[in-house]
């Protein structure tokens, strides 16, 4: 008859293997065997209670000769289970001698497999704060800079930047003091000897479970929003009014109402390739967003080979307060110099600033080579704020942005 196994959640990393060994024979003395190991659960046979040894190998059990797991045989040490990464060791015989009785063979098969390891992380702590520095425009760890930057972001990421970076952090930190640990203790030849696996099984799963949680949110959450694009009606996108944004109709009705025919036939898969959107949304601290862009590609030779002919979006955000609003322009102006083609420097973006009536900031971005040329095609940029609204607008045409100022600052 076969016996009944358990399943038992393993949050242990790859530097807490003596910790789990540990924590396996904790398991062992309540009469639970290993049977399996996956990533995140281990499998058990329930049996008899037992004094059992484990020990965790970090190496490939392709890599392992018959010859050598015979050794180990001989000296009561069974193979339980083998992997590309580990392989795990019992035995039930208390004379057993370790399978490793000096530092030279255990350097063999643990400090290879930890410094690795150390610098997967290392990399992954490098890269981490290399996206932080890029999505803010400089390095920082400040938690309302890191909630004004993603102002605009659903709940769930807010979350996930404010309660998973910490996160990630604390196990990272935790790890490295681990291996910092298992360095000094690998001088040592009693190199198995921990406690207190309680306390790291704690901390790992807390930070295990909590990501996954923010991770699955992060995915399913799916905000609420309107949202019409050159895939689907494009009569649909046209009646809908948003009353505080211009719409390119207003901002350029001459050649609207000549793109608008060519809408009408733009599945027939010839001509300029014209694509518009028109989109609402909403998050935390911004309880209305609503943006719209109409992008007309010229065609050359084949659908690959474009070049832009006309672009415009207007993105409105309508924050819970003035001071979300400012702050959130500060990285959302950045970002949209960064994504234009405007050789500006973003650190210089207020010089560009210029007063207009009743509002409270205003900036005209253009290329400096072409600020004079009017009448050229030029991608260019144009900031505004009131109070809790703020508007950005992406230009790509012959008309000058600036001389538009009055449409969007009326709806302001």
């Amino acid at each position: 008859m076969d016996k009944k196994t358990k399943l038992k959640f393993n949050p242990f990393s790859a530097v807490d293997m003596f910790y789990k060994q540990n924590w396996l024979e904790y398991q062992a003395r309540k009469g639970l065997l290993l049977a399996n190991d996956n990533l995140f659960t281990c499998r058990f046979t329930i049996d008899e209670p037992r004094d059992r040894r484990y020990r965790i190998l970090p190496y490939k059990h392709s890599e392992m000769t018959r010859e050598a797991l015979d050794l180990y045989a001989s000296c009561g040490w069974n193979l339980i289970y083998g992997s590309s990464s580990v392989m795990i060791f019992y035995t039930d015989d208390p004379d057993a001698p370790e399978p490793f009785t000096d530092v030279q063979s255990q350097h063999k098969y643990y400090r290879k497999s930890l410094i690795t390891n150390f610098i997967f992380m290392a990399i992954l702590l490098i890269d981490a704060f290399f996206n932080i520095s890029r999505s803010l425009q400089g390095f920082t760890l400040s938690p309302s800079a890191l909630l004004y930057s993603s102002a605009d972001e659903p709940l769930s990421s807010v979350v996930m930047t404010l309660v998973g970076l910490p996160l990630v952090l604390l196990f990272w930190f935790q790890y490295m003091f681990t291996y910092i640990g298992l360095l000094n203790k690998s001088r040592k030849k009693d190199y198995y000897g921990v406690t207190g696996f309680r306390l790291k099984y704690c901390i790992n799963a807390t930070v295990l479970i909590s990501m996954v949680v923010l991770l699955l949110w992060n995915i399913i959450n799916i905000p609420v929003n309107f949202d019409s694009s050159s895939s689907g009606d494009f009569t649909e996108a046209l009646k809908y009014k948003g009353n505080e944004i211009v719409r390119f109709s207003e901002f350029d009705p001459d050649t609207w109402r000549t793109l608008y025919k060519k809408i009408e036939y733009y599945h027939d898969g010839k001509g300029d390739m014209i694509t518009f959107d028109v989109n609402q949304d909403k998050t935390l601290m911004m309880p209305r967003m609503v943006s719209e862009e109409l992008e007309v590609d010229r065609d050359i030779k084949n659908d690959e080979d474009t070049v832009t002919d006309l672009y415009y979006r207007v993105n409105l955000y309508k924050a819970k307060s003035s001071k979300i609003a400012t702050e959130f322009m500060k990285y959302n102006s950045k970002n949209a110099l960064e994504e234009s083609d405007i050789k500006v420097s973003k650190k210089s973006i207020d010089k560009f600033r210029f007063d207009y009536k009743d509002l409270d900031y205003a900036a005209y971005i253009v290329d400096e080579k072409k600020a004079n040329d009017t009448t050229a095609k030029r991608d260019q940029l144009l900031l505004l704020r009131k109070g809790n609204k703020y508007v950005c607008v992406s230009y790509y045409g012959p008309i000058d942005l600036k001389s538009k100022v009055g449409l969007f600052a009326e709806k302001m």
